[in-house]
């Protein structure tokens, strides 16, 4: 019978401490103001002195980078317009904190580098959504088969060998359009059709299973029966034709329909195309 005395009476001081605090008029708590407002005030101050103005420029050139390597990732699976899109916006984020850093920031040599180069990858991807927004709107307009385009990194526009003419000997025409040799990884050929209509290249899956690729997602597509149709998607590490090479490919990989591969215009995009009587050419824009 004595504990709910000393219960209320705990509850009392408890209630009689919060109001006091909330309402700043108890003369008890003025302590508490006084030995607590330092402490921000000693925490906040020496940071504009010291170590904030680096701190920031750092902060300034790193978030450049790694908005820079979000676009790279992004770029390794892009396929629609959209994505495309999304590329170049975070190549423009990039080139923006680049040239918000201050003249006198010790990243500013660094940075002109990157600027240059960010730049150049920018109008590359922007190109990529122009020409992945021509050939949905073509393919969509002819039915023929369509794959958004997909990401290479080209060997062949950033070669000292830029002007050459690379020549692919046709092998013979199916339906009229070329079929030439294409070689893949640096040592498997397959006969390809130069499709200038697709604008992802896509193999068979005799193919795939050939050359041991692994699958890494998956897209749509079109064809003249079907939309919307699911493929997979897989990495391979080279493709060449007639000396041209292009590096780090993601490739789509066709149905049980599709019984011979599309070269496709992600590999000669940078190259104006000329299908001779017995060659095709690609010469370097």
């Amino acid at each position: 019978m004595q504990k709910h005395p000393l219960i209320n009476s705990a509850f009392l001081l408890v209630s009689t401490g919060l109001l006091g605090t909330f309402g700043c008029q108890s003369t008890s708590t003025s302590p508490l103001s006084t030995s607590v407002a330092p402490s921000p005030s000693i925490v906040a101050s020496p940071l504009p002195d010291t170590s904030s103005q680096p701190l920031r420029t750092d902060e300034i050139y790193q978030l450049a980078i790694k908005k820079a390597k979000s676009a790279q990732n992004i770029s390794r699976s892009a396929l629609s317009e959209d994505d495309w899109n999304l590329v170049t916006s975070r190549w423009q984020q990039a080139i923006d904190y680049l040239k918000a850093l201050p003249p006198s920031s010790p990243y500013q040599a660094m940075a002109k580098k990157k600027l240059a180069e960010f730049e150049k990858e920018r109008i590359a991807a922007q190109k990529r959504a122009e020409q992945a927004k021509l050939a949905m709107e073509r393919n969509q307009s002819t039915g023929a088969l369509i794959t958004e385009p997909l990401q290479v990194n080209s060997a062949i526009a950033r070669s000292p060998e830029t002007g050459r003419v690379f020549q692919a000997k046709i092998k013979r025409r199916a339906g009229g359009t070329p079929v030439i040799d294409v070689m893949f990884n640096g040592k498997q050929t397959f006969e390809m059709i130069v499709d200038t209509g697709a604008s992802g290249t896509v193999i068979t899956q005799p193919m795939a299973e050939a050359l041991g690729v692994q699958i890494i997602g998956k897209t749509k597509v079109n064809t003249a029966s079907q939309v919307g149709v699911e493929v997979p998607l897989a990495y391979v590490e080279s493709i060449s034709v007639g000396g041209a090479v292009v590096k780090e490919l993601v490739v789509a990989i066709g149905n049980n329909a599709l019984d011979i591969g599309l070269l496709g215009h992600d590999f000669f995009s940078d190259y104006d195309v000329t299908v001779k009587q017995d060659v095709v050419e690609f010469r370097k824009r």
